[in-house]
C-alpha cells in the first residue's frame, strides 16, 4: 500500500503515465523506462473500477439465472431430497422419532409390482393411441388445414387440466347423459364402459393427444413437401410415401411425441378414480394416496412418488434427447 501512494504521488509530480508497462515522462526530454512488475500490476489493480466486472457477459448471465436457481434449489432440489429422506424411515415415524429402514423399497418392488406394471401398461397404451391417431391429424393439420392456428388453439382444451376431462367423460358415458340418445339409436350400451379399462384409455389418450399432434407436428413441417411431390412423380404409392419419406424423417417427432406423451400419463390420478374399475385404481399415483393421507404411511408413500419421479425424468430425459428442438416449436 505505501509503494502504491508513492507511485502515485512521483507520478502526479513528474507527470508521468502508465501505457503498457512503461511510464512515459512529459516534462522535458521524452524518455522510455520500464516500471517493475510488481507497481505495475498494484497501479493497474488500484485504478480498476470495483463495479466493472457486473459489465461482463458472464457475471450478467449468472445474475440474470441467479432468481431461477433460488426458485429450482428451494422448491425443487430441497424437495427431492426431503422426499428421499422421508423414504427411508419406517410409516410416519419421520415426523417424531425417525426410524431409518429400506424395507419401503422391498414393499415397492414386491408388493406393489402388479401397481407398477398397471401403470406402465396404461401409459403405454394409451400413448400408443394418441401416435396412431395423432400421426394422421398431424399431418392433416400441417399439409391440408388453411386456418391450422384455430385448430391448435381448440386442441388446448383438453389442456385445461384432466379433471374438467374426467368429469366431462362421466357425464357423457351416463345413459341419461346428452348423447344417451345417440347411443341408443345405435345400439350402443355406453353404461356398460363407464366404469372400464375402455373408458380410461380414451380419457388418458384425449388428455395427451395435443402433445403427440404438436411433435408430429413439428417435425412434419422441417419436411419438405417437394420430396412427396418427388416421390409421388417417381410412381411411389401413398403407403410407400409414408414408409420411404415421411416416416423416416418424422421419426424424431414421433419419438419425443411418444415419450411426453408416456411420461405424462405416468402420474395419471383423476381418470382411474373417476372412469376405472378397481383394477385401474390401483395405479402407482392412486396407491401413493392411499398410503399417504389415508393410511398414513408416509414411508412407503415417499418410496412410491420417489419411483415414480425416477420413471418421469428418466422418460423426460430420452424425450428431450430425441425431440432435438421439437419440443420447443
Amino acid at each position: 500500500m505505501v509503494n502504491r501512494l508513492r507511485f502515485r504521488r512521483a507520478s502526479r509530480r513528474g507527470g508521468l503515465t502508465h501505457r503498457h508497462g512503461a511510464l512515459l515522462s512529459t516534462y522535458g526530454e521524452t524518455q522510455m523506462t520500464h516500471a517493475p512488475a510488481e507497481i505495475a500490476i498494484e497501479y493497474e489493480i488500484a485504478e480498476r473500477s470495483p463495479r466493472r466486472w457486473l459489465s461482463t457477459p458472464r457475471a450478467r448471465g449468472m445474475l440474470l439465472l441467479a432468481p431461477a436457481i433460488l426458485v429450482a434449489v428451494l422448491f425443487s432440489i430441497i424437495p427431492l431430497i426431503y422426499l428421499f429422506q422421508v423414504s427411508l424411515t419406517r410409516e410416519s415415524s419421520f415426523f417424531f422419532n425417525a426410524e431409518y429402514t429400506a424395507d419401503n423399497y422391498l414393499n415397492v418392488f414386491g408388493r406393489y409390482r402388479s401397481a407398477i406394471i398397471e401403470t406402465v401398461y396404461l401409459a403405454g397404451v394409451a400413448s400408443i393411441l394418441d401416435l396412431v391417431l395423432g400421426y394422421p391429424f398431424a399431418y392433416i393439420l400441417i399439409r391440408k388445414i388453411r386456418y391450422r392456428e384455430f385448430v391448435r388453439t381448440m386442441m388446448t382444451f383438453p389442456l385445461f387440466g384432466p379433471l374438467y376431462l374426467a368429469f366431462g367423460l362421466f357425464y357423457v358415458f351416463l345413459p341419461t347423459g346428452p348423447l344417451g340418445g345417440v347411443f341408443v339409436l345405435l345400439g350402443v350400451d355406453i353404461a356398460k364402459y363407464l366404469f372400464s379399462q375402455a373408458a380410461v384409455l380414451f380419457s388418458m389418450a384425449v388428455f395427451t393427444f395435443p402433445f403427440m399432434v404438436m411433435n408430429i407436428g413439428a417435425a412434419l413441417a422441417n419436411v419438405d413437401p417437394l420430396l412427396e411431390e418427388a416421390a409421388r412423380t417417381l410412381g411411389a404409392k401413398p403407403w410407400q410415401i409414408f414408409t420411404r419419406v415421411l416416416f423416416p424423417l418424422s421419426w424424431g417427432g414421433i419419438v419425443a411425441g411418444f415419450l411426453m406423451c408416456f411420461g405424462w400419463n405416468l402420474g395419471v390420478f383423476v381418470q382411474p378414480q373417476l372412469l376405472g374399475s378397481p383394477k385401474e385404481q390401483s395405479v402407482i399415483s392412486l396407491q401413493m394416496f392411499l398410503k399417504g393421507l389415508v393410511q398414513f404411511n408416509y414411508g412407503l408413500a415417499a418410496a412410491l412418488g420417489v419411483l415414480l419421479m425416477v420413471m418421469a425424468f428418466a422418460v423426460t430425459w430420452v424425450s428431450l434427447r430425441f425431440s432435438r428442438g421439437a419440443l420447443g416449436a
